[in-house]
């Protein structure tokens, strides 16, 4: 019996790759083998004061399923983002009971780690479902929403009840994040990313960055920045270059230019020097979003996912979550080809690339897939 149910995950696995990697014409087909598609439905989640907008896919019978709580990223769209349906459609017709809960803060494109709070109140309510085998539920973490979902995974009241957690696309430390959205470099265990930055990321990243300038002439002074990146991410730019300011930097405060020079910077060896020159309330946000003190103290699995060329966050900061777990047997990372940040797209312009770079890639995704499907099997 036990033999039957990896032979169906491993089917399950290569027909989610199949849809992630195909075309739309393939996914029709695809779609058409399914004996039973997956219901939604619209739930209230009580935390605090409030109630928490969240969506439940599962596949209507009377066995209990593994649990998965899947956090959007930072996206206006939240949980209604037509690829994150798709995928909690996905994972619900492989067996998953799938929750996806709406977060206000990242919804509203707000980098905060209180959003491990909610996090855990919806793991909570997710190992309360009737539709749910409590002792096997995960958490699953998409771009930056990896960081509260693995403070959450953390947390003393379900660390213990957190079997596994999927992190795509997601961080470890601010610092390195900083480094690779002002000069589109990182480097770690000899794996260089370099890659021009979207200038979406750098408009959130530098949106967040002066809520936390103290100095109000400093805040409106930048803001100027801010206008003009956000300019360049409505149409999809990526790079490095600023437009020619308004103001000369020599009107700013000495914490104002700090942010400046840290947020103009192009050389990588000056990163870490320029944030500690930043007044103490940015500094602490930015420390207040490292996992480094974080991750050392999870007890789940940790199944990882990252494009090679990801515009956003650089994949060398998953090998570094990779590393950072307690117990490094049992972790596992795959840097993908095939994955932008969190679009998985496959396009060959030759038998020699499809050979040696895009079908390894593509072993490496049926992998983490087979992976994240048979923690299904596991309690």
């Amino acid at each position: 019996m036990l033999v039957l149910s990896y032979v169906r995950i491993a089917l399950l696995s290569l027909m989610l790759l199949l849809h992630l990697l195909g075309s739309e014409g393939l996914r029709k087909l695809l779609r058409g083998w399914r004996r039973r598609r997956p219901e939604v439905r619209a739930l209230n989640i009580a935390a605090g004061d409030r109630q928490m907008a969240a969506d439940l896919y599962a596949v209507p019978d009377a066995r209990p399923r593994a649990g998965l709580l899947v956090i959007h990223g930072v996206l206006d769209t939240g949980k209604d983002d037509p690829r994150l349906v798709a995928l909690a459609n996905e994972l619900a017709e492989c067996g998953f009971a799938v929750l996806v809960p709406e977060l206000d803060g990242l919804r509203s494109l707000r980098l905060e780690m209180e959003e491990s709070e909610d996090i855990v109140v919806a793991f909570r309510f997710l190992l309360s479902r009737e539709e749910v085998d409590d002792t096997r539920a995960g958490l699953f973490g998409i771009s930056f929403a990896a960081g509260p979902v693995l403070k959450a995974a953390a947390d003393p009241s379900i660390r213990e009840r957190v079997k596994f957690v999927v992190s795509f696309g997601g961080y470890y430390d601010t610092v390195n994040i900083v480094r690779y959205l002002t000069t589109g470099r990182d480097e770690y265990r000899g794996h260089r990313h370099v890659q021009p930055p979207e200038a979406y990321a750098r408009y959130v990243f530098v949106k967040n960055l002066l809520v936390h300038v103290t100095g109000k002439q400093d805040r409106t002074l930048l803001s100027g920045l801010l206008d003009a990146l956000e300019r360049q991410a409505i149409d999809g730019a990526t790079g490095l270059e600023w437009e020619t300011p308004s103001f000369s930097p020599d009107q700013l405060t000495e914490d104002g230019r700090a942010v400046y020079e840290l947020i103009h910077n192009r050389d990588p060896a000056r990163v870490q020097n320029l944030v500690e020159a930043t007044e103490p309330k940015v500094r602490n946000y930015l420390e207040s979003l490292s996992l480094r003190a974080i991750v050392p103290r999870i007890r789940a699995r940790l199944l990882i996912g990252h494009g090679d060329t990801d515009p956003l966050i650089p994949s060398t900061e998953s090998l570094r979550l990779a590393d950072a777990l307690r117990d490094p047997n049992r972790a596992h990372v795959a840097i993908l080809k095939v994955v932008t940040h969190v679009d998985a797209q496959f396009s060959v312009r030759s038998i020699r690339e499809f050979l040696t770079t895009m079908l390894p890639s593509c072993c490496r995704f049926y992998g983490l897939i087979f992976r994240i499907l048979k923690q299904q099997l596991e309690s």
